[in-house]
């Protein structure tokens, strides 16, 4: 792949976004965030700093969830119904350097606004004299990556259904994958052999969020962060299921009639 085309790509992605309002839309979330803990602290909560880093976390993650199925739910189908992909494609640009630099573009959004969001929310927390700990940095590293996860989960859903079924469909996952999880490990020893397998079958498949959200850990005071390798293997996790979505991604649009 070269890079200058990924490069492009990716601007394109994030002036568009621009100009769609999109990070506009952010910033203002990120005043209304600012200005409700103002008022907050006005009446003062000593003494819950947990539930505030709690409701903190909380709320970035909400946030940046839908901005990444938002905007990852419409570029292929927006490129399609606008007919803007055929001058995409009539350049020396192949369909999987397209696909990824379109990723990375709905990465770079996602991570500029979780950034936005971020610097908004710490603001916050500074008001009520909140402190912070190494494991929230720990909480960012991980939320990105699991947020880039999410991204190309959503892109392959946006070549296989319309836009709204993907964007629906990314947000019950992202929401519901992990009470599936605990569902499924709950009925696991009571189950047959056959659906147990089934079961594992599931649960290798389904993307797994909740191991990248640690905001948990984070908003309870005297936790450290986990060990690096455990870092290093989700960051390997995340590597390798992004890359089967975009294989799957590129497998679909290959053979979709544009």
């Amino acid at each position: 792949m070269r890079f200058f085309v990924l490069k492009a790509l990716t601007r394109g992605v994030v002036i568009d976004s621009v100009r769609r309002k999109d990070l506009w839309v952010v910033a203002i979330l990120g005043l209304l965030i600012l200005l409700s803990a103002s008022l907050l602290g006005f009446f003062g909560l000593d003494g819950l700093q947990s539930f505030v880093k709690d409701l903190a976390t909380s709320v970035l993650g909400i946030f940046t969830t839908i901005i990444a199925v938002l905007v990852s739910g419409r570029m292929m189908p927006d490129e399609i119904k606008n007919r803007t992909l055929y001058p995409l494609l009539a350049r020396p640009i192949s369909r999987w350097e397209l696909l990824v630099g379109k990723w990375l573009g709905a990465v770079a959004v996602t991570w500029i606004s979780f950034g936005l969001l971020l610097v908004t929310t710490s603001l916050a927390l500074a008001l009520f004299r909140v402190p912070f700990e190494p494991v929230m940095l720990q909480y960012i590293l991980l939320k990105m990556i699991g947020l880039a996860m999410l991204c190309s989960v959503t892109l392959l859903m946006s070549l296989l259904m319309t836009p709204a079924g993907a964007c629906v469909m990314s947000l019950i996952l992202a929401a519901g994958t992990g009470m599936i999880v605990r569902a499924m490990t709950m009925a696991f020893e009571f189950a047959s052999p056959p659906v147990q397998f089934l079961f594992k079958v599931l649960n290798g498949l389904l993307p797994q969020y909740g191991l990248f959200d640690v905001g948990d850990r984070a908003a309870n005071s005297g936790w450290g962060p986990a060990p690096l390798w455990v870092v290093g293997a989700l960051l390997g996790y995340a590597a390798v299921y992004s890359l089967a979505m975009l294989v799957l991604s590129w497998a679909r649009f290959r053979r979709q009639a544009i």
